[in-house]
């Protein structure tokens, strides 16, 4: 437990110089709580406040406390409510809990009255405010906590190394599947079975998509209907999992069988890693984001889709057509991590360049930040029909491919001086 000791001096130090920048004497963070669906007694699965999640690694938790002033001891005020509707677990004799003075909390009535304590900040939901607006989720408190979350200390990098460890089971597991011949929603259960999660347990929905499903982005079904093994062309996963509250976010192609698309899909993961080693400490994301487009253009100046060349196709455009989205992100208690377009802790702006408004991270990467790494390449029927007919663009050549739907692949990188520590591979 000495890193996760460390870890909690690092939080405390943190968060200790955001209370002084925000003018406060001490913070509440409330986990949330579940909220029912309309006209129903039954809620979506809880996700936890990630503030929360930073102290506490418990990511199951509802209805609690974390209650921190500087020079004292933080206090956990842990709901595990006297019901005979669910199991309760006892959390409060993990290891962590030596770190905090714990207060188990039966009752809502038992928890304390925050108002009681002057000064104080709060942080979490909606559902629960009970201080008053501008002590409320106040920014000046989140920049500064924020901006402290993108260097990750030894205890958050080995969670994430767990994450990725987990989540590459499922993907082996996935790619198996889809050879076999399996249907999307198979696939995506045999992912969960081998990094052994449920539903509720996933960073995110996996995106589970055969043939032209892989241009849609977020394709968000799994569809139960096998594909003969003879119109069966390709398979893009783009799934985590989870360590104590901290996210993996991996994407893999396939093609079914050895062609064309299979070589592009190899020359993609040779740009792909050669991004990933220029995701050193220092490096301005936003130009690796650039870098991006001119290697994924080469890829399609190779496979004869841009007739004209590579910088030609980026100057005019074209390369956004085929790559609509970002290079990556920041990732960590959250999968699309916070402070992506932010300079510093005071919140400073840097938003990104309007060619590319879909760019989660512009800043410089800072040692100890994880990132993603994720070009793609895809070919989008209602893009496609934005360029119609461009007289640089080889239109049987997006006819032979766009069946194949497209390639996304992405890494989790560490950001350290003078190199990377690439956590998926």
């Amino acid at each position: 437990m000495k890193a996760f000791q460390q870890h909690i001096e690092k939080v405390i130090q943190a968060t200790t110089h955001a209370l002084d920048l925000a003018g406060y004497d001490g913070v509440w963070i409330y986990s949330g709580h579940p909220v029912n669906h309309f006209l129903d007694d039954m809620a979506p699965a809880h996700a936890i406040n990630p503030h929360f999640k930073w102290w506490v690694p418990v990511p199951h938790v509802t209805s609690s406390v974390l209650h921190f002033q500087p020079g004292k001891k933080p206090t956990v005020y842990l709901h595990q409510p006297a019901d005979f509707w669910h199991k309760i677990v006892d959390n409060s004799q993990g290891d962590w809990a030596a770190e905090f003075d714990v207060k188990v909390i039966g009752h809502y009535q038992d928890l304390p009255d925050y108002k009681q304590w002057k000064n104080h900040a709060w942080i979490g939901s909606p559902e629960l405010h009970p201080l008053a607006p501008e002590d409320t989720n106040p920014k000046a408190l989140l920049d500064a906590l924020h901006f402290a979350r993108i260097k990750k200390t030894e205890y958050e990098l080995s969670c994430l190394k767990e994450a990725n460890r987990l989540a590459m089971l499922g993907h082996k597991a996935a790619e198996q599947a889809f050879r076999s011949g399996a249907s999307e929603f198979e696939i995506h259960m045999a992912y969960l079975q081998a990094c052994e999660h449920n539903e509720h347990e996933m960073p995110y929905g996996n995106i589970v998509a055969l043939n032209e499903n892989g241009a849609v982005l977020h394709y968000q079904y799994q569809s139960q209907e096998r594909i003969a093994s003879g119109d069966l062309k390709s398979f893009l996963i783009d799934a985590g999992a989870n360590h104590n509250g901290y996210a993996s976010d991996i994407t893999r192609t396939y093609s079914f069988q050895q062609d064309a698309f299979a070589d592009m899909i190899a020359m993609m993961d040779v740009k792909q890693q050669q991004l990933c080693q220029k995701a050193v400490a220092g490096q301005d994301y936003t130009a690796l984001h650039l870098e991006a487009h001119l290697a994924i253009s080469e890829v399609l100046h190779e496979f004869g889709v841009f007739k004209c060349s590579a910088a030609d196709a980026v100057s005019q455009g074209l390369s956004r057509t085929f790559f609509p989205h970002g290079l990556g992100h920041y990732l960590g208690l959250q999968v699309h991590d916070v402070s992506g377009h932010v300079v510093d802790e005071k919140g400073t702006p840097k938003p990104p360049p309007t060619e590319h408004p879909f760019l989660r991270l512009t800043d410089t990467l800072r040692e100890n930040a994880v990132v993603t790494i994720e070009p793609g390449l895809y070919f989008i029927p209602m893009l496609m029909q934005e360029i119609a007919g461009h007289k640089d663009i080889n239109w049987d050549k997006v006819a032979e491919f766009q069946p194949y739907g497209g390639i996304r692949i992405e890494d989790n990188i560490v950001a350290k001086q003078g190199g990377i520590v690439n956590l998926t591979r």
